[in-house]
């Protein structure tokens, strides 16, 4: 049976090892709001922490069941289905970001917090979710960088250079390659110093 764990990659660990560390983690991260970790372990859980709020959001007993199946606390399960799918109603997507914070002494791992949008103790407040006219700019935009070459997207997101897929316009994905083209925001370095102001106090 194919296992959606396949192809997922961190350095040293077995498949098994893999899945029960990203369950961990994401109940943390779902229990907790905000936690922190190396930036390579961040990525691997957004997936699976934006995964779960869809079928929080989607609010039927099998999602429940697919959610409970990851999961570890099923309290943490209830929240999911209730306060934030609540919470991000509005949101097609981009319900966590990822700020670098410090490198790790030891190993010189680069470390950085990963945290749910829209919540109280915000570094900075998300952007507001986008208008169905802000995302086709967007769309267009992208493309034309596409286009030009300035911009490289894995095959698999872009099927058949078909239309945009929905993950490239919600927070964080876009807007955040648009602004990689034209240079990092203010608002950006700014958030990233408060983090590391934070860390050394």
């Amino acid at each position: 049976m194919p296992s959606k764990f396949r192809g997922l990659k961190l350095s040293g660990r077995t498949a098994a090892h893999l899945k029960s560390m990203l369950r961990t983690q994401v109940t943390q991260l779902i229990k907790y709001e905000r936690i922190e970790t190396t930036v390579q372990k961040a990525k691997l859980i957004k997936r699976f922490a934006e995964k779960m709020v869809t079928l929080g959001k989607k609010g039927e007993k099998r999602h429940y069941v697919q959610a409970s199946a990851f999961v570890r606390e099923r309290k943490l399960v209830d929240k999911l289905f209730t306060e934030f799918a609540e919470r991000y109603r509005d949101r097609d997507g981009g319900y966590t970001r990822v700020l670098r914070t410090r490198v790790r002494k030891g190993d010189n791992a680069q470390m950085a917090y990963i945290e749910y949008v829209d919540r109280e103790g915000e570094i900075r407040k998300p952007r507001p979710p986008k208008s169905e006219s802000e995302k086709q700019a967007l769309r267009e935009r992208l493309r034309k960088e596409l286009e030009s070459g300035n911009v490289v997207v894995a095959e698999e997101h872009i099927p058949e250079m078909g239309d945009i897929p929905d993950e490239f316009l919600v927070e964080e994905t876009v807007e955040d390659a648009v602004e990689e083209i034209e240079g990092v925001s203010e608002e950006d370095n700014a958030a990233e110093d408060a983090v590391k102001g934070t860390k050394k106090d």
